[in-house]
């Protein structure tokens, strides 16, 4: 028994000394290699060095927290998360853990993770305008947009001069459709940065969507005067033109995009209408075909519509027929079969088809601006009935 608790005695004593003598502190020469390699960001060679030290049992205390933070900066991220878990809760580094293990839930796309990393933090310190914001953006990316926007007021409120954190407020705004919000926000961005050309294109965007056409135009000028003539830009500030009346400038921009390839349904649709507004309406009808042909929305029905009532104006009444017979088939706008009445009266000696669409028309229009149309319509059913009456028919 005795010779039993003696050799147990020596096993652990023996144990003890291995383990005290396998752990060797870090030298000064061990120090300034690492730091060699921090000061060049080679975290790869990093890794390999400490790896190289604690086979020697070199400073595995002191290099625990080194190595863990060299695997969230070399991409290790599994490996990162392992390492850092152990810190999570340490006196010293556990707000930097926190921090590494968020960036690391969010590169993941652990959205649930990232929010109750980010909550911890905030509350560590709640003054802090980064949080909310990394928040507002993990929402926003889970596309859960009212958190985002709760978010992003939040950090706006801790830090009112952060343009970045107006700049994505505002385009949550735009997709919650809080309009009239994102314009207000907009306005406070621009008052502290008017340079900021992103805040200038979110502006002519959000203006245009509104019809605000003399803001679009403003924001649209201070953009293409700085060489900003992307499409998106050059387009609307055309489109702008076009409403307040300025045709031949509006011209200028969609002969810009026409001419390098930068075309589609609504500015075919746009250049037909310039040309129509000057009276140049056969010119008009080929841009008004490609914008039909181009469209692939909800914006066929009008083009198709503009299309079938520009040629009925120049007196192609069969091509117009077509065209607005064709529309029928997608859309129920009464001035479609208004359209179709005017065609089938002056092209057609029979009048009864046009009989027939005008008062097919009158039962279908109730808007307020078709009244002069309804009148029309009216006085044109009246005109043929006393024309039939005359003739021994009755219509």
């Amino acid at each position: 028994m005795k010779a039993t608790v003696i050799a147990v005695f020596a096993t652990v004593f023996f144990s003890f000394l291995v383990s005290a003598s396998s752990e060797f502190p870090l030298q000064e020469e061990h120090r300034i290699r690492l730091k060699e390699l921090s000061d060049m960001e080679n975290h790869t060679r990093i890794l390999h060095y400490i790896d190289s030290l604690q086979e020697k049992g070199i400073g595995p205390g002191e290099l625990s927290w080194l190595y863990a933070n060299t695997l969230f900066q070399s991409g290790r991220l599994d490996q990162a998360r392992d390492s850092l878990l152990n810190w999570e809760s340490d006196s010293i580094y556990s707000y930097r853990a926190i921090n590494l293990l968020t960036q690391i839930a969010i590169q993941q796309r652990d959205y649930m993770d990232a929010v109750k990393y980010l909550i911890r933090l905030s509350e560590y310190n709640p003054e802090n305008p980064v949080y909310p914001h990394r928040l507002a953006r993990v929402f926003n990316a889970m596309n859960q947009l009212p958190a985002a926007e709760g978010y992003f007021s939040k950090a706006h409120q801790l830090d009112t001069l952060n343009q970045i954190v107006m700049g994505e407020w505002v385009d949550v705004l735009i997709k919650l459709d809080f309009g009239q919000r994102a314009r207000r926000v907009l306005e406070r961005g621009i008052t502290v940065s008017p340079e900021n050309t992103g805040f200038r294109r979110q502006k002519v965007t959000l203006s245009y969507q509104g019809r605000d056409y003399e803001q679009t135009l403003e924001n649209a000028e201070f953009l293409t005067q700085r060489g900003d003539t992307t499409p998106q830009i050059v387009k609307i500030k055309g489109f702008a033109l076009f409403h307040l009346d300025s045709i031949d400038r509006a011209e200028f921009w969609m002969d810009y995009l026409i001419e390098n390839g930068f075309v589609g349904e609504d500015v075919y649709y746009y250049k037909g209408r310039i040309l129509a507004a000057r009276g140049q309406k056969s010119e008009a009808q080929p841009y008004f075909h490609l914008a039909s042909l181009s469209c692939m929305s909800a914006n066929f029905n009008s083009f198709a519509l503009a299309a079938g009532i520009n040629l009925y104006e120049t007196e192609q009444y069969q091509e117009s027929i077509h065209w607005l017979q064709m529309t029928r088939h997608f859309s129920q706008n009464p001035m479609i079969i208004f359209y179709l009445a005017l065609n089938f009266y002056d092209y057609y000696e029979d009048k009864n088809p046009a009989l027939t669409n005008f008062r097919l028309f009158l039962e279908q229009s109730y808007s307020e601006n078709q009244e002069s149309h309804r009148e029309y319509a009216t006085r044109k059913i009246r005109e043929i009935v006393e024309e039939k009456h005359f003739q021994g028919y009755n219509p």
